[in-house]
């Protein structure tokens, strides 16, 4: 969008320059000037827009989980649970043995075997 100075403005120029040749090419320097600077501004918001995306995105990735993660998180568990179920089947056979060897009717039958 190109900037053009207001009208009162140009006649406070024309009024000082005295001429309008003059007049015309320093508002136009003037008109550029603000262009260029406007230019300016837009660029460097949108190096900023993009260095805070990417930021932003960095943070993000850095809290999300990853695919990985969580496959080695899932694996882990798996792990565990693998454990404790054979330990769960140790404690029920060792339970087991014990509660038969605890049992007096048991203890009876073994005497009358012997």
């Amino acid at each position: 969008m190109t900037y053009t100075l207001p009208r009162p403005i140009y006649d406070l120029l024309l009024e000082a320059l005295g001429d309008k040749q003059k007049t015309d090419a320093f508002a136009r320097a003037i008109e550029s000037s603000i262009q260029a600077i406007d230019d300016k501004a837009v660029e460097s918001i949108l190096e900023k827009k993009q260095q805070l995306k990417n930021e932003l995105y960095d943070s993000l990735r850095n809290e999300l989980a990853t695919k990985e993660f969580v496959r080695a998180e899932i694996s882990e568990v798996r792990s565990e649970q693998k454990n404790m179920l054979i330990l769960l089947k140790v404690i029920i056979g060792l339970m087991i043995f014990g509660l038969t060897l605890a049992n007096p009717a048991f203890i009876e039958l073994l005497k009358s075997l012997a």
